[in-house]
């Protein structure tokens, strides 16, 4: 399997030399951003296997100008580029994101992706699972509806295809603004569940970000970072891949990879007026995806048909639905 890393950063990502010591195969993408200082670009020159995307760069992909600059959904970008470069899968992160167990960070990722899951499947009792519930302490993950609980219900699960490996995050973890003002929650363990690995039933909601997350080539063109609807844009985006590879009969994966996040300085009442509008939008969203017959013979239209419903939905912006059907014109122009 030919992996790619994809990151943007406005700052210089010495993660990435940690994470290119655990592997020297996997092709680094370094997406860079009108506030990306040249010091960072210098210092991605130094990594082997390293491509760099600079702004100017974009000009090759439709969704560049709809996407916008000095917004973290340039992650796009680099997508696109792991695509063109023939990735079987790619694993985006944060420059915050330290790996843990780093000499088998890369081989976890690899089995958790390459092969068949056996072990243990969860579903929801009210059809989600909250990852953020197997962190120690427990912590509910950023963009998890509020007005649902967590209950999981487990089975045991032989042969399931992993299309999502979402590597769960240590530290300082992914969670709403309110959580992070009221609880501060710094989290040293993960449940044995988690530490093992589970999957969540296709049939199951859940959400995931885009750090330490990995996805199969195929699912790409769904994943795209909705810009224009402040820090839901990766729920958002976890939601769409969850309905298409349900077509597909294929899951997420809760578990390793993990990662510390020694998260970089932000406004937590910034982050909030962000978040609003999301805690709303996350459960009409999944209604609407229930709701649509897909056909299943592609991905992308798929992605198509859902993008034709979202545009006529009140919510949703019309530079964001521009930028999606951009982005998949791109995709289909590398796949």
């Amino acid at each position: 399997m030919k992996f790619a890393l994809v990151t943007t950063t406005i700052n210089v990502p010495h993660v990435l030399k940690l994470y290119r010591a655990c592997t020297t195969d996997v092709r680094f993408f370094v997406v860079g951003d009108r506030k990306t200082p040249k010091e960072a670009y210098e210092f991605a020159l130094t990594l082997d296997n390293t491509q760099i995307s600079m702004p100017e760069s974009g000009h090759q992909w439709k969704c560049s100008e709809l996407i916008g600059f000095n917004c973290i959904q340039r992650r796009n970008i680099g997508f696109l580029e792991a695509l063109k470069w023939g990735a079987s899968a790619v694993l985006s992160i944060d420059d915050d994101n330290i790996p843990l167990h780093a000499l088998s960070f890369f081989k976890d990722l690899r089995a958790v992706l390459e092969g068949r899951f056996d072990g243990v499947g969860a579903r929801g009792e009210y059809h989600w699972i909250d990852p953020g519930q197997y962190l120690r302490p427990p912590a509910k993950h950023r963009g998890f509806p509020n007005s649902v609980t967590h209950e999981a219900v487990y089975q045991p699960i032989v042969g399931a295809k992993v299309g999502v490996a979402a590597g769960m995050c240590l530290g300082d973890p992914d969670i709403d603004a309110t959580t992070r003002m009221v609880n501060a929650p710094d989290v040293q363990q993960v449940s044995q569940l988690v530490e093992n690995g589970i999957v969540a039933h296709h049939q199951t909601w859940t959400v995931f970000n885009s750090q330490n997350t990995a996805i199969l080539r195929e699912f790409l063109p769904a994943w795209f970072m909705w810009p224009g609807v402040g820090r839901h844009d990766d729920i958002y985006a976890s939601l769409v891949v969850q309905r298409v590879m349900r077509e597909r009969n294929y899951c997420v994966h809760l578990g390793k990879p993990f990662v510390v996040q020694q998260r970089n300085a932000h406004d937590l009442v910034k982050d909030l007026r962000a978040e609003l509008d999301g805690y709303d939008q996350v459960i009409k969203l999944t209604r609407l995806l229930d709701e649509l017959p897909l056909l299943g013979k592609s991905v992308v239209e798929d992605c198509r048909r859902i993008w034709d419903l979202l545009a006529h939905t009140p919510w949703v912006p019309e530079r964001t639905v521009s930028a999606a059907f951009a982005y998949l014109d791109d995709c289909e122009s590398v796949l």
